[in-house]
């Protein structure tokens, strides 16, 4: 019987009820467009339009006929689609019409923030140049007969002046300005100080690269020769990546750009890949931020940046295209991931029309598929909270608001949860960055294309008369081995008073130095609670120039005047739970710069 009621033509219940909702973001899309483009003209046109009985129908048959084609053509063939094919197409239509909708608002909310000011600036001026010929011209809402009698009869008290314009001014929208009171400081804080433009819109998907500088090594270029090399050709004409650089230093932008211009050439000029970035006053005073979660201050800054960078990048990216796709600058992407992104969505809009993002890698933040209409609500919940926690730590809180009622168990909310976030069977992206943007953070990530990932990163470092170390040395982990660059030391649980010294063959000018403690196979192998001393060519006392943060790293920079040095040493102040492990020894001086090996 189904089978047959296919090939008779029919239509699910769930296709007219997407039809008719099709059928008025239709008209609304019609209006949008001839509005940007024909402003009072089409406004005006549009108005003896739909006011005409014979054009009003003429112009619903015409949208009909049109939204039928859509169907048809969406399907492959002209015969009757199989109802999954059918539901499909449907669901594929009704986001982009959702993603025009939302366009359609954004142009809408301009047009009464236009009006409400000519209206406010009209009533400002009768108000101040001529007295109203009756009552019914001092107010700008709609009035019944009776109630404009009754305010008549209580003219001049308080109650009757609650409907009189200079008493309805319009209310502001806590939004952005609110939000973010910082931006208020400079006019151009939302203009981009970069923006190398494809010229695209309404692409089907466009996805968002952010990128920083790193600590060590940057993954953009690898990133993004993934990404196009993922796609078809039909992938790329219906693609827009937007690299976000999130750096104020105008130079590094334009190298970044001029970085990708040279390595993708043809998609820079076709237009699938473009270069943003945002205005140094766009982003707040971070030595004020209130510290949250017992984070330190460097995590609470680096992570209130990356939230920053997220709602910059997604605000821009939602009137681009129908779906946004949130990956980061060290991933690397399957082969035709793109297929199977639109494959799998267009699925899932049919079984779970209500989803709020997809995952196709469950990883952070990466690979997280958005609607486009709906960025506009999480974007304001993260200018909410951007101060409180990272973003992928924003996105679980945001799907239990959604979901999770105040009564719901741990379990109960995660399985609510998982209704609005479906997950595809496999991961599409993998992380590949060894070193986070947050600096001294390493991140555990293995992948078979790029090798293993090292444990330990030699240097040339300047001659030594001795070196001496309390910690007990484990194995063949030695410390000369390490300081020599052929391994990592290893040490047992060091403890209160426990040193690592080493003592220049000469007095030495050190430019820079660099410890750093664990490794990808040993995270929680790292100094805590030690200092870094140095001591000045003949003297006897030690002085403290960095310590080791949370993420067990140690490094800084020192003046010429300041040496040159006798020597630089590692002290522990507490008692230590873990061993610890000495990855990375570099120390340079203003002779000239060391090398890697």
């Amino acid at each position: 019987m189904p089978e047959r009621r296919r090939r008779n033509g029919y239509f699910p219940p769930r296709f007219w009820r997407t039809f008719f909702f099709a059928l008025y973001i239709m008209l609304l899309r019609t209006r949008l467009i001839f509005t940007m483009t024909h402003g009072p003209l089409f406004s005006r046109a549009f108005g003896s339009l739909t006011s005409n009985p014979r054009k009003r129908f003429t112009t619903l048959f015409v949208t009909i006929s049109i939204i039928f084609f859509i169907v048809f053509i969406s399907s492959g063939d002209l015969s009757i689609p199989r109802e999954d094919k059918m539901e499909q197409s449907v669901a594929e239509m009704q986001t982009h019409l959702q993603f025009l909708d939302s366009l359609y608002r954004a142009r809408l909310e301009d047009l009464l923030t236009l009006q409400n000011k000519v209206l406010s600036s009209r009533c400002f001026n009768e108000s101040h140049h001529h007295q109203p010929t009756s009552y019914s011209d001092t107010v700008t809402v709609t009035l019944t007969p009776e109630l404009m009698t009754s305010l008549k009869n209580l003219s001049g008290t308080k109650t009757a002046q609650g409907v009189q314009p200079k008493n309805l001014q319009l209310f502001r929208t806590p939004f952005v300005f609110q939000l973010l009171p910082h931006l208020m400081n400079d006019p151009n804080s939302l203009r981009p100080s970069y923006h190398m433009k494809s010229g695209r819109v309404f692409v089907d998907v466009v996805i968002g690269v952010p990128t920083v500088k790193r600590d060590k090594e940057s993954y953009l270029l690898i990133t993004l020769t993934h990404l196009v090399n993922g796609l078809t050709e039909d992938d790329v004409n219906s693609t827009l990546i937007v690299v976000f650089v999130g750096e104020t230093d105008l130079e590094y932008v334009v190298n970044t750009a001029r970085q990708i211009e040279i390595t993708f050439p043809k998609q820079v000029e076709n237009g699938l890949i473009e270069v943003l970035s945002p205005s140094t006053s766009y982003y707040p005073d971070f030595d004020t931020l209130e510290k949250t979660l017992g984070d330190s201050m460097k995590r609470v800054k680096w992570r209130t940046k990356q939230n920053l960078d997220a709602i910059y990048l997604m605000s821009y990216a939602q009137t681009k295209g129908t779906f946004y796709l949130m990956l980061e600058d060290d991933v690397i992407a399957k082969k035709f991931y793109m297929q199977e992104i639109k494959q799998f969505t267009a699925s899932t809009t049919v079984s779970t029309p209500n989803w709020f993002f997809i995952e196709y890698c469950q990883v952070g933040g990466i690979g997280k598929l958005f609607r486009s209409s709906d960025l506009i609500h999480f974007v304001t919940y993260v200018q909410l909270f951007y101060n409180n926690m990272p973003i992928d730590w924003l996105l679980e809180s945001y799907l239990a608001d959604r979901v999770c009622s105040i009564d719901k168990t741990a379990k109960a909310c995660s399985k609510s949860k998982s209704t609005i976030r479906p997950k595809y069977k496999t991961s599409l992206f993998q992380h590949i960055g060894l070193y986070s943007s947050l600096k001294g953070k390493i991140q555990k990530v293995k992948d078979a294309h790029f090798g293993s990932v090292p444990t330990y990163y030699p240097h040339t470092n300047p001659p030594l008369e001795s070196m001496k170390t309390d910690i007990v040395e484990q194995g063949d982990h030695t410390l000369k081995r390490a300081y020599e660059g052929q391994t990592y030391f290893w040490g047992i649980k060091p403890k209160k008073g426990d040193m690592i010294e080493f003592w220049f063959e000469k007095p030495t000018a050190i430019k820079s130095f660099t410890f750093r403690s664990s490794n990808v196979d040993h995270a929680t192998d790292k100094f805590y609670d030690t200092v870094v001393e140095v001591l000045p060519a003949g003297t006897n006392n030690f002085t403290i120039v960095g310590s080791f943060d949370e993420f067990g790293l140690a490094d800084g920079e020192l003046k010429k005047d300041a040496g040159p040095f006798s020597a630089i040493r590692l002290r522990v102040q507490s008692d230590s739970f873990y061993w610890v492990i000495l990855s990375e020894i570099e120390i340079m001086t203003h002779d000239g710069t060391k090398e890697t090996r």
